[in-house]
């Protein structure tokens, strides 16, 4: 039973990894971090800026006409920003053709991806905290060092 509780969370820690390397190198498609969330009221009943309504906002300036109960669609393109406006593209604003230039937030989809990780994860020992602020100057000697770990745990839990 060790085992079979190991190998998943081994192979499950291994896909959040490589995951995320490919977010961070640029190796997903835009049209794979597409979000989609359904407008609920009137853009001007909101007492908030959430993502979808900024994005609902920026797509009724552009001319099109929303509605609620609309499905609206967007990418993060620079979650950091201090205008709730600037956060994400709406898909809609993305021309045809230009989806592969269009870039995205690199950062809040690593953290979209650790957060269900670690809610689903934690039980087993998984801190997102190990992934670092920047993936990209990230060591994995912690990695190497983790499965050593594991592998005595398992070891041990035989004996």
């Amino acid at each position: 039973m060790a085992e079979v509780y190991s190998k998943g969370y081994d192979n499950a820690l291994l896909l959040v990894t490589k995951t995320i390397d490919k977010v961070m190198t640029g190796e997903i498609e835009v049209q794979d971090l597409v979000v989609s969330k359904l407008l609920r009221q009137d853009i001007n009943k909101y007492g908030s800026l959430f993502p979808h309504v900024s994005a609902a906002i920026r797509l009724r300036e552009a001319g099109k006409s929303l509605v609620h109960g609309e499905n609206i669609q967007y990418v993060y393109t620079n979650a950091q920003d201090k205008n709730p406006l600037c956060t994400v593209t709406p898909i809609g604003l993305i021309k045809q053709g230009e989806e592969q230039e269009q870039k995205y937030d690199k950062e809040k989809y690593r953290d979209m991806l650790l957060e269900p990780a670690e809610t689903v994860l934690g039980y087993f020992g998984f801190d997102r905290t190990a992934f670092g602020d920047n993936v990209e100057k990230r060591n994995r000697k912690w990695w190497y060092a983790f499965i050593e770990e594991r592998h005595r745990d398992i070891e041990n839990e035989k004996m």
